[in-house]
């Protein structure tokens, strides 16, 4: 009896410390994906990390690149291989870091990427969204795919300007903002330069909106303006005169057709 009583406290026991440990296993793997680097970066020259706020410390070569860790290649280069065959190479004077695994945020200089097909990456510069697109190959008959899937080249360079060019040297990219309205789509070989105004704006309709023209005269109240008036004014006389007229002939034709009274 005693020993079913412990056996059963034992299996409870059991039971509740399986619950707890679910409840805490997603936030284990976060963590344990944090503490997992992003990739491997080797470089030359000046690179640093930021260790706290405003307090840089110069990177070893070969060096472990995480989620959030901000890398400034000062007077130096470097290369950072994410994954097998998939790596970006980072010019001088250039600041970046990863929001997550797969986002990389330019915040200045150059990124040179070779992105393999398996691979889903994308970059963040300013309030752009660079991806890699996948045009619509069509086929004999109704049926429509992807087209193979190929290597994805090219860079992305944040001029001082705060102007941005992106360019392709295989693969297409699409270029969308933060609302996601696509903003410019590129095939093997193109490029575009898109201005400051543009990469920092946070709203299509900023982009879109014309600076406006100057008006002939003041505007007045209720939105009438001065030929508005005008044509008001002028209309009044016209139909005043209209009447005048009429009056006049109407008085004319009836003093013709009275007859004289005799005393």
């Amino acid at each position: 009896m005693k020993k079913g009583l412990i056996f059963k406290l034992f299996v409870y026991f059991l039971s509740v410390s399986f619950l707890l440990l679910m409840n805490e296993f997603p936030k284990m793997v976060a963590e344990a994906n944090q503490n997992i680097p992003v990739g491997q970066m080797v470089s030359r020259g000046e690179v640093k990390f930021e260790v706290n706020e405003n307090a840089w410390e110069k990177v070893e070569t070969p060096f472990p690149v995480f989620e959030g860790m901000k890398i400034r290649t000062e007077k130096g280069e470097a290369v950072l291989v994410l994954v097998e065959k998939t790596r970006l190479e980072i010019g001088s004077d250039s600041l970046f870091y990863f929001d997550q695994r797969d986002q990389f945020n330019l915040l200045e200089g150059k990124v040179n990427f070779r992105i393999q097909p398996d691979v889903q990456l994308r970059f963040k510069v300013g309030s752009l969204w660079i991806n890699k697109s996948y045009p619509l190959q069509t086929a004999k008959g109704p049926s429509v795919g992807l087209a193979k899937d190929k290597e994805f080249t090219g860079s992305i360079l944040m001029h001082s300007t705060g102007s941005v060019t992106v360019k392709t040297i295989q693969g297409s990219a699409s270029v969308t903002n933060g609302d996601g309205t696509l903003l410019a789509s590129l095939s093997t070989g193109e490029s575009i330069t898109l201005p400051s105004v543009v990469v920092s704006s946070k709203s299509p309709i900023m982009m879109a909106k014309a600076e406006p023209k100057e008006t002939e005269g003041p505007l007045e109240e209720e939105g009438f303006t001065w030929r508005t008036w005008l044509g008001i004014a002028l209309g009044v006389v016209i139909v005043g005169v209209t009447t005048a007229v009429v009056v006049s002939a109407s008085g004319s034709g009836h003093d013709h057709h009275e007859a004289p009274v005799c005393p």
